[in-house]
């Protein structure tokens, strides 16, 4: 957790130092974070049994806002981001939930086109782009018949994840002229993230899903 902390305060670092003009181009910087509500997007052998429900874990991180003219800016960013999901498997004997938290460092390139309300800088934007994520630790909270236990989660070849996670990220939101912004953003996982673990349930394929609230301030 400190690693991660201090490579965010470094980026944050690195996007200040660019917090000037360019010519006609302005670049800025930005702190975000938000409540995320994360699902994942599962194959298993018996799919009738198996319910994937939201997870909630959380994100925050740093972002640079590279604006070309009032209309467009490309928006690079690195998050701590939270994935996961509810499993629920329902049989005649028991029943399972298994809440699985993963955290992620995401890089996100955000393609942003801007409507301009007024000329001191308050606009709604929208805009979407790819984003990588590579896997740092995750847990699972089992819970059978009302007996909970809990367990570490790793990355990796011998790990029960993937390292990488690739998909599409989208967002629509309404920034100030002050620079605060309030958005909402949608994660598509494209990769099967599942390495050795089979969830429990015989599970040949989970894909990621978020959707996340977020309130930042640019400077």
């Amino acid at each position: 957790m400190k690693s991660i902390l201090f490579t965010l305060c470094l980026m944050g670092a690195t996007f200040f130092s660019f917090g000037q003009n360019y010519g006609d181009t302005k670049i800025t910087f930005g702190l975000a974070g938000g409540s995320n509500f994360s699902t994942f997007s599962i194959k298993a052998p018996n799919q009738l049994y198996v319910e994937p429900n939201l997870a909630y874990p959380f994100s925050i991180g740093f972002n640079a806002d590279i604006t070309f003219n009032d209309y467009f800016s490309i928006r690079p960013s690195i998050f701590y981001q939270g994935k996961g999901s509810t499993v629920n498997e329902q049989t005649t004997i028991y029943n399972v939930a298994d809440i699985y938290k993963l955290h992620y460092l995401e890089i996100p390139v955000d393609l942003i086109g801007h409507i301009p309300l007024n000329d001191e800088g308050t606009n709604i934007f929208l805009g979407g782009g790819p984003f990588i994520s590579l896997g740092l630790n995750g847990t699972r909270e089992k819970t059978i018949n009302d007996v909970t236990t809990k367990e570490k989660l790793t990355f990796g070849n011998n790990g029960d994840f993937k390292s990488i996670d690739l998909g599409l990220t989208s967002v629509l939101g309404f920034q100030t002229a002050s620079g605060t912004a309030v958005s909402i953003n949608i994660d598509f996982g494209f990769s099967n993230i599942l390495q050795n673990s089979d969830l429990n349930i015989g599970a040949t394929s989970a894909k990621t899903g978020t959707f996340y609230l977020s309130i930042g301030q640019s400077f």
